[in-house]
């Protein structure tokens, strides 16, 4: 659902540079050495990865990079080095079964993914093994009720922090832009339409089928109940077509958009680009921060030439948030129990690129769902060409996500 339907398809959401730092840049923000030795642990990370239609190899490298660094600057996993294995599902269900089935089979302590849209498929072979599954971002049903499977980061803050900017800007009623994809376009009606409503908003949905080039009478109609705000959910393609369509039929509206959007070479298709539009995110890519200043010095010195965007922070965040997460919690049994264990216990700890927002997987931080663990989220504003800046971090709202508002 939500991100993993569509995040495949292409977004740089902020900048596309590739990682690099200077060694002095390296050296302030890594700090002093603390290299692992102990014997390795084996995490397994499950990727789209490289497709005819994608290239998601980023989050792979963002993920190894973040092991790598904490393997030689954090001590690894409680001294024990860190091993990352990678499998390739390329948007193909059988093969995301297969993959889970490899890590089975290699004795893997846990599981992370980054933006999978094949989760449920890695589900299903995981959690009977009892190998736990912490992803990046996502929030299907088999996410949100699966024991022993955890989205680290808010998988519904594709809805819920649209739903609360809306309300910060006094709207009362919403048109939801959908690409309609099986992912996107049920959540969009039973929990989007939810979070919505419990932010004081009417919400309207529009499905749009992938590949519609004119949408300018799919908008024209959402735009005959006279909604105070657009919210676009889809890939790059499919919100270009969409923002174009709003610029004629409703070139004065606010926008708001996921970061999956956003793409380098379509602002300039669009009349205005993507000035001013509100864009959901989940990494904050603003250089001034030392999260930011961190996240480009590991990926240059171990990404691999991995950009430095959103895409890349799918898979670095997750990895480096359950290393910081467990070692807080001193783990000391690194079987899939034993992460499991230990992954429910640990403090609240910072998640990577998130503005100082904290997740906890002890099943009390949503009502909404046991397995979220965190409830907060991120926004910005882009300029015309996509560029993000003015990022903001929407805190924690219980009300929001409960079924009662």
């Amino acid at each position: 659902m939500l991100t993993l339907a569509v995040a495949g398809c292409g977004s740089s959401t902020g900048t596309d540079e590739t990682g690099a730092a200077t060694s002095a840049d390296s050296a302030a923000v890594f700090g002093a050495p603390n290299a692992a030795s102990g014997d390795p642990v084996t995490i397994g990370f499950i990727s789209d990865g490289k497709g005819d239609k994608l290239d998601n190899t980023d989050e792979i490298k963002g993920a190894r990079a973040a092991a790598a660094y904490a393997n030689d600057y954090l001590g690894g996993l409680a001294g024990r080095r860190i091993e990352v294995k990678v499998c390739e599902v390329r948007q193909n269900p059988a093969a995301a079964t297969d993959c889970a089935n490899q890590m089975v089979t290699a004795g893997v302590s846990a599981v992370m993914e980054g933006a999978l849209a094949e989760v449920d498929q890695t589900i299903s072979v995981l959690a009977p093994a009892g190998i736990p599954l912490l992803v990046h971002s996502s929030a299907t049903e088999a996410v949100q009720k699966t024991p022993g499977v955890f989205s680290l980061y808010n998988g519904l803050a594709y809805y819920g922090v649209p739903a609360s900017d809306a309300r910060d800007q006094g709207v009362h009623k919403a048109a939801l832009i959908g690409i309609a994809v099986p992912g996107v376009e049920g959540p969009a009606r039973t929990t989007g339409t939810l979070l919505y409503k419990n932010a004081g908003i009417v919400l309207d949905i529009t499905a749009i089928a992938p590949g519609t080039a004119d949408m300018t009478p799919q908008i024209t109609a959402a735009g005959s109940d006279k909604p105070q705000l657009y919210h676009i959910f889809g890939n790059d393609s499919f919100c270009t077509s969409a923002m174009k369509a709003i610029k004629t039929v409703d070139p004065t509206a606010a926008v708001t958009m996921i970061d999956t959007c956003i793409s380098p070479t379509s602002g300039k298709s669009i009349p205005g680009g993507y000035e001013g539009a509100h864009v959901v995110t989940t990494a904050d890519l603003d250089t001034s921060t030392h999260d930011a200043k961190l996240f480009r010095a590991v990926l240059g010195k171990y990404g691999d030439h991995a950009a430095v965007r959103a895409n890349s922070a799918f898979g670095y965040s997750p990895m480096l948030a359950t290393v910081t997460a467990l070692n807080a919690g001193k783990i000391t049994d690194f079987s899939p129990a034993g992460v499991l264990s230990a992954i429910k216990a640990a403090p609240a700890t910072e998640y990577p690129m998130a503005m100082g927002a904290k997740f906890q997987c002890d099943g009390k931080q949503m009502g909404l769902s046991p397995n979220m663990c965190g409830s907060s989220g991120l926004i910005a504003t882009a300029n015309k060409d996509g560029v993000l800046s003015d990022y903001k971090l929407i805190p924690s709202d219980p009300k929001l996500y409960s079924n009662s508002g």
